[in-house]
């Protein structure tokens, strides 16, 4: 079994900020992802070498255990390991005298393997953190439970643990809403992100979850929702506002400019002398709300008059006309 340097997959330093260590991820799982490799297997062994890093020192509490075994983790590796080799009462609860204490033992030592085809998980992240969910989904898998109580140990079926994962979605898809694909655990899976959906939101698919080591059901799979603005773009609300560059020439003595908002074109009409940062409104051209019997908002575009470069000597003399045209 290969010792396997999370940090390094990831290219991040050991101490990183969690916030280092989840662009990286996102960056390295966008890159990697098997929809964008279809063919190439070295691209998704990738995908899941850095989902396993990213499933480790996402979580303070198995980055802290991995920090302390890692490099040790031979020690580690045998079932076997006596309990006085860890510190328990940090990793699986407090307890002792005759408390009764739940102790995931395979989350610590190994196995738990999923049913049907082993884990996407190495051996080394088995042997130290348990079999685990999807790299995907960053979900941990729900081991098999020992009750623990003087005198008496038995095993209890538990539902497979719910999983989260992070799904991108353009802000210019909520405005007609998005049907989105990706894999769990192998299986291809749609899902509707509805029209009008905020940042941060999340979306049930019930049973797309972790499995169950103990014959229960699958856990549930939650999608919060991470909306991307394009550049010059904002949202606020149901309201888009959209900041759009206007000539000098323009803005001065009017015309017509088309602009490509995120709901199609749309031809304004520049009265004469527009001063920069006019807001120009489009009702009922921003976002629905969720609930569809709500009002739809509305498009704002902003403009920000940019002043011409590289004038020619004609082009500054004329503008030195005005110039004393206007001061006198």
């Amino acid at each position: 079994m290969d010792y396997k340097d999370y940090y390094r997959i990831l290219g991040v330093s050991r101490n990183a900020s969690q916030d280092e260590i989840k662009k990286k991820y996102r960056k390295l799982a966008s890159k990697y992802h098997p929809d964008r490799n279809p063919d190439d297997k070295s691209a998704e062994q990738k995908f899941k070498e850095v989902g396993e890093a990213y499933e480790v020192l996402k979580d303070p509490e198995k980055r802290k255990l991995y920090d302390q075994v890692g490099a040790d983790w031979k020690r580690y590796q045998q079932a076997g390991a006596s309990a006085d080799d860890f510190d328990w009462s940090k990793y699986a609860g407090h307890g002792g005298g005759g408390q009764r204490v739940n102790i995931n033992f395979e989350d610590l030592f190994g196995g738990g393997r999923q049913s049907g085809g082993g884990s996407p998980f190495s051996s080394f992240f088995e042997t130290i953190f348990g079999g685990g969910g999807d790299p995907f989904a960053g979900g941990r898998q729900q081991g098999r439970q020992y009750q623990y109580e003087p005198g008496r140990t038995r095993t209890t079926s538990r539902k497979g643990r719910d999983s989260e994962a992070e799904i991108p979605v353009d802000l210019k898809d909520l405005i007609h809403g998005v049907e989105k694909q990706f894999r769990i655990n192998g299986e291809r899976v749609k899902v509707k992100i509805p029209a009008g959906i905020e940042d941060g939101k999340r979306l049930k698919l019930k049973g797309k979850g972790q499995i169950s080591q103990t014959g229960g059901s699958k856990g549930d799979l939650f999608l919060k929702v991470k909306v991307n603005e394009p550049e010059g773009i904002e949202r606020r609300g149901k309201d888009i506002i959209q900041t759009v560059p206007l000539d000098l020439y323009t803005a001065v003595l009017g015309g017509n400019v088309t602009v490509q908002t995120l709901n199609g074109k749309v031809k304004l009409t520049i009265p004469p002398e527009t001063e920069n940062g006019k807001v120009f409104r489009l009702t009922g051209r921003g976002l629905p709300g969720v609930n569809s019997s709500e009002k739809r908002g509305d498009y704002f575009i902003k403009t920000e008059i940019y002043l011409p470069k590289n004038l020619t000597p004609k082009e500054k003399k004329l503008f030195k006309e005005l110039s004393k045209l206007r001061k006198g």
